[in-house]
């Protein structure tokens, strides 16, 4: 495929410093099928090499059905399972794609998101010399398993990053909307204050105005999580 159908401003698309060529193209093919209208491509508006938090995704597809996380994987190691949760926290499904010549780590990267990850699903592919681009499945809260494991969780402060997270969270009454969890398997919506000292557990089709606060407990969360009783099971209600 010639580079004549890829974009006249490529700067826009890499990372900061050096970037391989095998990086960069599934960006750019990426961008050429939304202009295209090739599959695979998403509804919505396309940020590439954008922040998003604390984390950079290689491409952002904000809004259309769900909001996209895509990253590209061309030989370097990543944090898979970190960058999963922050992904998901955030309110983004994931796809991994990986380079045809790095397809070994597939199996480093699904090493790191079992077992929380199940069901059927593949990682996307992409061959910069067939112009070959298969974004695989998506990882979503249907298919991978949260536990939360510290209280920084329930901490807004520190939540979304740059310790002004707490800015772009869902403030109910004087609590930010953390998103919904299991609680020793019971559904329950968690708010908290803007220190992570006090919380409050919101039932669904409960009106927060009648849920009470103080319950539960910091030391009643931190046991839960010891126990592995604590699981995130929606992202954090942004504003």
């Amino acid at each position: 495929m010639s580079t004549d159908d890829f974009p006249d401003d490529v700067d826009g698309f890499r990372t900061a410093g050096k970037e391989s060529w095998e990086h960069l193209w599934p960006k750019l093919e990426l961008e050429r099928r939304r202009r295209t209208q090739t599959e695979p491509f998403f509804h919505g508006e396309y940020r590439f090499e954008r922040k998003v938090a604390d984390r950079v995704p290689d491409c952002a597809v904000i809004g259309g059905d769900v909001n996209r996380w895509i990253e590209f994987v061309a030989g370097s190691d990543q944090p898979y399972r970190k960058k999963t949760r922050e992904a998901l926290r955030l309110g983004f499904v994931i796809h991994w794609v990986f380079h045809t010549d790095h397809a070994e780590q597939k199996g480093t990267a699904r090493d790191a998101l079992t077992p929380e990850l199940h069901g059927p699903f593949s990682f996307g592919e992409y061959n910069p010399d067939t112009g070959t681009l298969d974004v695989g499945d998506p990882v979503t809260f249907k298919n991978f398993r949260f536990p939360v494991e510290s209280m920084e969780e329930f901490e807004p402060r520190e939540l979304l990053g740059y310790r002004r997270g707490m800015a772009r969270i869902d403030r109910v009454d004087y609590g930010y909307d953390l998103g919904m969890f299991a609680v020793a398997g019971v559904q329950r919506r968690i708010l908290a204050n803007a220190y992570g000292t006090e919380f409050c557990a919101v039932a669904p089709g409960q009106s927060i105005a009648d849920a009470t606060w103080g319950f539960p407990t910091r030391d009643g969360l931190e046991r839960l999580i010891e126990t592995n009783n604590l699981t995130r099971l929606g992202p954090v209600r942004r504003d």
